[in-house]
């Protein structure tokens, strides 16, 4: 495939990558001279209707989109019985990849990636489009920090009357971000994206999925049933309004969800910038069985541009109730100041000290601090995923009187008591669940087809190396299948030695799990003689097989009389008899023969094949041999 020109125009320059019924390809525009990535449908699904459908219907569905959060599609065509689609290469990387090397995305940074997403398929939804399929493995990256939605194979408009299932009544979408619509065979929406695209931030912010198990089956039943665990709660870093944001998105009940994807850009905006926004944007309507602490940020900025005013003042002009207040305000400031200082002239050095605020300070600090107010610390450690020599709290409350020469209780963080997380990408599984083992680690262990990682190996790892692991840490690994595998037909061993069927087992892929020995009176020593599956059956690249090679005696010497009648022509003729069996192929006489002469030759062969003769090098007779 590799240099390969379609319509005269794209050439094939590299693999990118291949998935379930495509395989994608970096090329070159040689009209434009420009990088394109080239799509291109498996061979074994060009002739089935269902799959060419899909396969145009994704080009002619993002045909009619331009955005710049959107791959471009520039071309579509059919050549040599493949089906290709020709769009915008994007240098760069898969979000998913991204996540696996970097762990949780920073909140600015994801924040910023997510409304890019939502403004891609808030133009999509905008034109008739769902999307089906978002997930991180579907946003690009490009260098430049633009993300870019593509793989519209499954996109439906929204006028048309979809189900999740197909005809093969499986899921259409991938399980780890699929809604519960979707799951449940409802038809789908533009919520069902947003759903999706809830999945991808709350990748992102943690680093991980919100829904893991066993068997695809059980993971998605978890979205239709499982409870969500907030980003916030996983990481501490992240702001309990994003979280919020997340949490309605990825509501249960697509009634609950935002309702467009530029409603949600706008709330992931406002809880970052800490703007506060209406309840029911942050803070959605609760279902029953959910328990989640309410949080809604103070909305000055918005008051007082809904009334015009600012301050004590309204354009221009004094707020007089406000300017009664503040005089109120302000003689009780005084009095306070006189009877303060009378206080102090009363109870002189011995008056009592006030509590400072140390939560949040170093352990010296805080000790530093409480000795100004004559104070002595009374200090507890506690484990905690604060940092160690942290004070995290007190058990006098900011502002309170005590006694100056008092002790006060100050709970200090101890650090995170546990094993730290080793780097396991790239080893293979039983190294890494031993290395795990010796740390006395627990992980859950899943398993998906990579083009890239070899079979076996770690792919992506929860928490990243260094994390200090605690009995409440969940422990994620996730380990390559290798390349998904192919659909081929079963190659013929038969006959071959194991040195020249070693280059063709290689070739498709498959796995010799076992060799035998066993006599044979049809194949020589050293030749295979039997394969698990049959030469040219239907089957898969990666499949496990087993050979037996022959231990002899082999096929015996067999007679054979061959009759042929040169031509009488006046000419000179060469004749050659050529043998094909169990011995390979050989050349058994080659005579020059007088016009109008018979040959009568008779030979030996082994096991079956056939006969040629050859005049001058021409087949003029052919017989099997039995």
């Amino acid at each position: 495939m590799i240099g390969k020109i379609f319509n005269n125009r794209y050439k094939i320059i590299e693999k990118l990558g291949s998935g379930g019924t495509s395989i994608v390809y970096r090329g070159q525009d040689l009209l434009l001279n420009r990088m394109v990535t080239v799509k291109i449908l498996r061979e074994e699904y060009a002739s089935n209707a269902d799959f060419v459908r899909r396969f145009r219907h994704e080009a002619q569905a993002v045909a009619s989109l331009s955005h710049s959060n959107i791959v471009a599609v520039y071309d579509v065509g059919f050549e040599e019985n493949m089906h290709y689609i020709v769009m915008e290469f994007v240098e760069g990387e898969s979000l998913k990849e991204y996540i696996r090397r970097k762990g949780a995305i920073p909140v600015p940074e994801a924040c910023n990636i997510i409304t890019q997403i939502l403004a891609g398929v808030q133009h999509a939804h905008e034109h008739g489009i769902i999307h089906r399929d978002l997930k991180s493995h579907n946003i690009l990256l490009s260098k430049d920090g633009r993300a870019k939605v593509t793989d519209f194979g499954i996109a439906v408009g929204m006028s048309d009357v979809t189900l999740t299932y197909n005809t093969s009544s499986r899921i259409m979408g991938s399980v780890h971000y699929i809604s519960p619509e979707q799951v449940q065979g409802q038809a789908v929406t533009e919520k069902s994206d947003i759903y999706s695209v809830g999945v991808i931030f709350y990748e992102m912010l943690t680093g991980r999925l919100p829904f893991l198990g066993e068997t695809p089956i059980s993971i998605a039943m978890q979205h239709v049933q499982g409870e969500l665990i907030l980003p916030h709660q996983i990481n501490p870093k992240v702001p309990m309004g994003i979280s919020y944001v997340v949490m309605r998105a990825m509501r249960k009940n697509p009634d609950a969800r935002y309702d467009s994807a530029e409603d949600m850009a706008k709330a992931v905006r406002a809880a970052y910038s800490g703007e506060s926004v209406d309840s029911e944007e942050v803070v959605p309507t609760f279902e029953e069985g959910e328990q989640i602490n309410k949080v809604i940020p103070k909305n000055t900025k918005r008051n007082e541009e809904a009334t015009g005013k600012k301050g004590l003042f309204a354009k221009g002009k004094l707020n007089t109730p406000r300017l009664v207040l503040l005089i109120a305000g302000v003689v009780v400031l005084i009095a306070l100041i006189v009877v303060g200082i009378r206080f102090l002239t009363i109870m002189g050095p011995g008056s009592p000290a006030v509590m400072p605020q140390v939560v949040g300070l170093s352990l010296s600090d805080a000790e530093s601090r409480l000795a100004e107010e004559e104070l002595v610390a009374d200090v507890t450690y506690v484990d905690s995923t604060e940092e160690a020599d942290t004070v995290i709290g007190q058990d006098i409350a900011e502002g309170e009187e005590v006694e100056r020469g008092s002790s006060v209780g100050l709970t200090v963080s101890n650090g995170i008591s546990g094993p730290e997380m080793p780097d396991l990408i790239g080893v293979t599984r039983r190294i890494a669940e031993l290395t795990l083992a010796n740390r006395g680690i627990t992980a859950t262990i899943t398993e998906e087809y990579d083009d890239e990682v070899p079979v076996n190996e770690v792919i992506y790892q929860y928490p990243v190396e260094g994390t200090i692991i605690t009995e409440n840490t969940a422990v994620e690994l996730i380990i390559s299948l290798g390349p998904e595998p192919e659909d081929i037909f079963m190659p013929n061993l038969l006959g071959k030695t194991l040195e020249e069927a070693r280059p063709i087992i290689e070739e498709y892929q498959l796995d010799v799990v076992e060799t035998k020995y066993a006599s044979s009176t049809e194949y020589y020593e050293g030749q295979i003689c039997e394969q698990s599956i049959q030469p040219n059956a239907s089957t898969q690249t990666g499949v496990e097989i087993t050979i037996t090679v022959s231990e002899g005696p082999g096929p015996q010497a067999k007679n054979h009389t061959a009759y042929y009648m040169v031509p009488d022509d006046g000419e000179t003729h060469e004749v050659v008899i050529e043998v094909v069996d169990s011995n390979g192929t050989r050349q058994v006489y080659n005579e020059e023969h007088d016009p109008g002469t018979f040959v009568d030759y008779t030979f030996e062969y082994y096991g079956t094949g056939s006969m040629n003769i050859l005049l001058d090098g021409m087949v003029v007779d052919n017989e099997a041999l039995e």
